[in-house]
């Protein structure tokens, strides 16, 4: 398998790019989190002991990480395996490049004992194609699923708003309510705007120092957990530069005075925008400012034309703003 390392294949952005556009023809996959700015940063973050490395195949790409634990011995996974959203073989043709990729891997058989392969939609064509390759010199066994909880926003907001439930339009109105009679201001970054015409864009690093600071005030900063430290501030510290950078940040701030008390923000691929963080001040806790800000957010990506509003992997609260969504799961390989 011809690779190219993580930290050599970052210098050369046109290959960052034909990585990127392999990401977003693939059919039946989580863009966003399998493209480059979601998965270098996971790697760095999380996954810093594994070497990673890009790998062409004729018609798409690999990205993996080599790792060995004493649980597993030597693996192969995705570059962000903390999660499973990232699927690590991606191309247009899936039936294609899983065939070409389960090639790849078994001739480096001799140097991986368990293949961690998450982000592949269970039973579609990458996936057989990947069982019918790399069952021929290993084990395979289903690792867990995973589903995103999806929006679709045609019909813009009042489409969307009609398509929820009646508790849940009136709270949305209740909340929307209270954020006017509090005299909050919204301020709205689009990166997209300055990248496409040139001019300089906002800095991403000072922008996420301003995302940061409302999150040290929200419930999560104060109790020292959410993404104020460690490996989750690493990951946002990492991915909100290069989205700003590529024009696909979007920010929505809440002000009292000039004070931030509340931001929503995400990234664009394609015609999807994936939420990544919603917080406030946590002084603000009675006007549901979470409700707003989510709402405001989605009538801004409306204007835009953007298509679906991914609020990421499952938690209960999110079905209550999304139609259902794309479901994945994690083919393992343990060698024999």
């Amino acid at each position: 398998m011809e690779e190219l390392d993580i930290a050599d294949a970052t210098r050369h952005p046109a290959l960052m790019e034909a990585f990127d556009a392999a990401v977003l023809a693939s059919p039946r996959i989580d863009h966003f989190c399998s493209a480059s700015a979601w998965v270098l940063s996971a790697h760095a973050a999380f996954h810093g002991s594994g070497r990673g490395f890009i790998a062409a195949l004729d018609e798409g790409f690999v990205a993996l990480s080599r790792a060995r634990t004493s649980g597993l011995g030597r693996y192969y996974a995705a570059l962000e395996a903390m999660w499973g959203l990232a699927c690590p073989i991606v191309g247009e043709r899936a039936q294609r490049v899983g065939a070409d990729a389960a090639a790849l891997l078994l001739d480096q058989r001799e140097r991986w004992d368990v293949l961690w392969l998450g982000g592949i939609e269970r039973d579609g064509p990458l996936f057989r194609a990947l069982a019918g390759g790399l069952g021929r010199r290993a084990e395979l066994r289903l690792g867990p699923s995973m589903r995103r909880h999806q929006a679709a926003l045609d019909g813009g907001f009042d489409g969307w708003l009609a398509r929820r439930s009646p508790l849940f339009r009136k709270r949305i109105r209740q909340s929307l309510r209270a954020f006017e009679r509090e005299g909050l201001t919204l301020s709205w970054v689009d990166t997209r705007t300055s990248s496409e015409g040139g001019a300089p864009g906002p800095d991403g690093a000072a922008l996420f120092e301003r995302i940061l600071a409302v999150e040290r005030r929200s419930w999560k900063g104060l109790e020292g957990t959410g993404f104020v430290q460690g490996e989750m501030r690493a990951f946002y510290a990492r991915m909100v530069p290069q989205l700003a950078q590529a024009g696909r940040l979007r920010v929505l701030f809440a002000a009292r005075g000039d004070e931030d008390v509340a931001v929503c923000f995400g990234g664009v691929l394609g015609d999807t925008f994936r939420g990544l963080q919603n917080s406030f001040d946590d002084r603000f806790r009675a006007l549901s400012l979470g409700n707003a800000m989510q709402a405001h957010t989605i009538a801004r990506l409306c204007a835009e034309g953007v298509a679906i509003y991914d609020l990421g992997s499952e938690m209960e609260y999110k079905a209550r703003w999304a139609e259902g969504g794309l479901e994945t799961v994690t083919l393992i390989a343990v060698g024999r």
